[in-house]
């Protein structure tokens, strides 16, 4: 099972009651929709941000999920929501054990410590990891905050300062 976070905040201003009344109303309607690899989506309050966990049967569940969010009714109560929010990122993770989260409760988000092997460090997360209400997830993969776009070209070229280019070199192996 994978999750893609989403994690965003609403813009300065913006209603708080209307921000998350429009939240469940898109997940209400994402629900009824169901996609195909979609298990179930949650929003949670975590530090002033807001974290949306769409829960997948696997990866190729996103483009189906991204789809719809654009469509009909869910495009409009996805935009609903997107006109109040000030920034957002997203990120994949993989169930590793334990159960998806449901209700109240804590995040204690972290990093395997350097040199420590992976078979080594998940036993010593055992005393936690095997408790019935505790789900771990390993992160598969980082979406943001990487700059939004990247042009390609075949000529070296310089962006306005603005944009806060990076040019970087590509070449083909």
């Amino acid at each position: 099972m994978l999750a893609y976070v989403f994690s965003h905040r609403p813009a300065d201003g913006a209603d708080i009651a209307a921000y998350e009344a429009s939240l469940r109303g898109f997940h209400e309607l994402l629900a009824k929709a169901k996609p195909e690899g979609f298990i179930s989506s949650s929003t949670f309050r975590v530090s002033g941000r807001y974290d949306d966990w769409y829960l997948l049967e696997g990866s190729a569940a996103m483009d189906v999920i991204n789809h719809i969010a654009m469509k009909d009714e869910q495009g409009r109560a996805h935009d609903e929501v997107a006109r109040m929010a000030a920034d957002g990122y997203g990120k994949l993770y993989k169930l590793a054990s334990g159960d998806p989260p449901a209700g109240n409760g804590y995040e204690v988000r972290f990093s395997k410590p350097h040199g420590i092997k992976y078979p080594d460090f998940y036993a010593r997360l055992d005393p936690w990891t095997r408790e019935p209400t505790v789900s771990l997830w390993r992160r598969q993969m980082v979406l943001g905050p990487a700059p939004e776009f990247c042009l390609i070209s075949d000529k070296d070229f310089e962006l306005p300062a603005d944009m806060t280019p990076e040019a970087l070199k590509r070449e083909p192996i």
